[in-house]
């Protein structure tokens, strides 16, 4: 039993750490103005342990604790792999013709379970990066200051396994981009200098990149289903059926052709085989 819980903490820290990482992405910003504290200074200021209040904290904890908790699903959805996944698989369905097969829930799920497949090795990665952290500073309680500093103090320790796998993910194209905009649009406001290894860099540079590489998939996936189309219309065409749908014959062809090669598993593969 203890065995199977310690394979399973990588697997729950990789999820922690994207709900923190949501929060964490605006620390670079949030000092603007020295004299009016944001919210992300004034949770790492609280010292570990201290609270005026243990059992009633403070509004901006509770709100930024529950704020990071309802970006959770945004986090999961566009900071993993499961962006390409759901968009690959979503463009393959229409492709072959059938809408609601397998239905959106279904989809849904393969998308989520190898996002977490793939994710793995990096949610391993930042559980060790905090791990003797998370074992001396647990909180005992979730609502409260301390536990707001042990949220703060495991990001910094986790992020970096994090950022190398947007970065290895990433086209260096995208993020030259970004990293222009962000130079222009954010230089005057930040404390230190912009760097294109910053998560307000790579983030968006990562979204877009993942978009991009999702659609030239797409591409190569319609084609083949494409020529069925054409080649199904021309044949009844020229037989003179032409009250007849090309929908009707060219369907069980797209499904023979995906039965035949094992369409779906050599798609996941594919995708899978893209991530670094």
């Amino acid at each position: 039993m203890k065995k199977t819980i310690c394979k399973r903490k990588p697997l729950l820290f990789s999820l922690l750490m994207l709900l923190c990482f949501s929060l964490g992405t605006t620390n670079r910003l949030s000092a603007q103005d020295a004299s009016v504290p944001g919210p992300l200074q004034e949770l790492l200021s609280v010292r570990e342990g201290e609270s005026t209040q243990a059992n009633q904290p403070s509004a901006v904890i509770e709100m930024a604790i529950l704020a990071g908790i309802a970006l959770l699903p945004f986090a999961i959805m566009l900071l993993t792999s499961y962006l390409k996944m759901v968009i690959v698989l979503s463009l393959m369905r229409n492709a072959i013709g059938v809408q609601n097969s397998p239905p959106n829930q279904v989809l849904t799920g393969i998308a989520l379970i190898m996002a977490i497949y793939v994710m793995y090795p990096t949610g391993v990665a930042m559980y060790k990066a905090s791990e003797d952290f998370i074992k001396e500073s647990a909180p005992k309680e979730l609502f409260s200051d301390a536990t707001a500093y042990f949220l703060m103090g495991v990001v910094e320790r986790a992020k970096e396994p994090m950022r190398t796998f947007l970065i290895k993910n990433t086209s260096s194209k995208n993020t030259q981009m970004f990293y222009r905009l962000a130079t222009k649009n954010f230089s005057a406001t930040a404390e230190d200098p912009m760097s294109p290894t910053d998560f307000i860099v790579v983030i968006p540079a990562y979204i877009t990149s993942q978009l991009r590489n999702a659609f030239e998939i797409g591409v190569l996936i319609y084609l083949p289903f494409f020529v069925i189309d054409l080649v199904t219309s021309n044949i009844l065409l020229a037989m003179g059926m032409m009250m007849l749908s090309p929908l009707t014959i060219a369907l069980p062809l797209k499904l023979l052709l995906v039965v035949m090669v094992d369409g779906w598993t050599l798609v996941i593969d594919g995708i899978v085989k893209t991530f670094r």
